[in-house]
């Protein structure tokens, strides 16, 4: 948790806590973690494997894991949260009828990271701070965030529905 300034360390303790209390009514906490796990680990393994990276610091890359792997589970899903957030990920299975429209949000949010981290990847979204930023942090950890969102999703489908929930399709 090195930082470089007081003002990097205050803004991606602001940006970890406004994402855990935004998440908190849409994924349990199990599911929040593995995203920080899975964004944690694709960071490390570019740090690691990268020998051009004198040094890191920060957890923005890590955050963008979390808040694009969110958007990933959350895209598709019914707008209303309900007790999702109270039960494990298998109740947020696609086999459950959505009870309402899906919201755009999580869909706007996966193009905004996209394009934010190809400019970024591409050189051409300048750095806010007074340092060099390590980049690829950030497109390690939206990847992943992704990954983990879609191994999540995928081991949703694999189990049977909760008991009570009606199957979509025929």
């Amino acid at each position: 948790m090195v930082h470089l300034s007081l003002s990097h360390a205050l803004l991606n303790a602001a940006a970890l806590l406004l994402i855990a209390v935004l998440l908190r009514p849409w994924l349990s906490t199990a599911a929040q973690s593995a995203l920080l796990a899975g964004a944690a680990v694709a960071v490390a393994a570019v740090i690691a494997l990268d020998p051009g990276c004198g040094y890191y610091a920060g957890f923005s890359g890590v955050l963008h894991g979390w808040l694009g792997g969110a958007a990933a589970l959350l895209a598709g899903r019914p707008s209303s949260p309900g007790p999702a957030a109270r039960r494990p990920l298998v109740a947020m299975s696609d086999q459950a009828v959505p009870t309402a429209p899906p919201p755009a949000w999580p869909w706007m949010l996966l193009a905004l990271f996209g394009l934010k981290v190809g400019l970024e990847s591409a050189g051409w979204l300048p750095s806010a701070w007074s340092f060099t930023v390590y980049w690829p942090s950030h497109a390690a950890g939206l990847a992943g965030g992704l990954l983990a969102a879609g191994l999540m999703r995928a081991g949703a489908r694999l189990t049977p529905p909760a008991p009570g929930t009606r199957q979509q399709g025929g």
